[in-house]
């Protein structure tokens, strides 16, 4: 299966000195709310570890869980262990959120 980033959800690179997030829009009806009369901010900045980037950078290349996880190991070795339970956990985590979805 593919994880998939939803429309409303974009990955914003790292740039120098700043750590890179997920920007989510925000847009059921509460938030439009609170984002025109309490002048809320539009979208939601998450901050991600090296990890998390290192996922959504696959996950943004349409790969499937198995290859995520190939990657990991490839780029972070055995640092990263236990692999797969920690990236299913992190995409259960995105899953809950409604950030992403699945695509076969």
């Amino acid at each position: 299966m593919v994880p998939l980033l939803k429309d409303t959800v974009s990955f914003q690179e790292k740039a120098e000195d700043s750590p890179a997030y997920l920007v989510i829009k925000r847009e059921n009806w509460a938030e439009r709310l609170s984002v025109k009369f309490l002048k809320q901010p539009s979208v939601r900045k998450i901050q991600l570890d090296k990890d998390g980037e290192f996922a959504v950078r696959q996950i943004v290349k349409e790969m499937t869980v198995e290859e995520i996880a190939g990657e990991i190991k490839a780029h972070f070795g055995n640092e990263a262990e236990p692999i797969l339970p920690r990236l299913v956990r992190f995409l259960d985590i995105l899953e809950s959120q409604e950030w992403i979805t699945w695509k076969e």
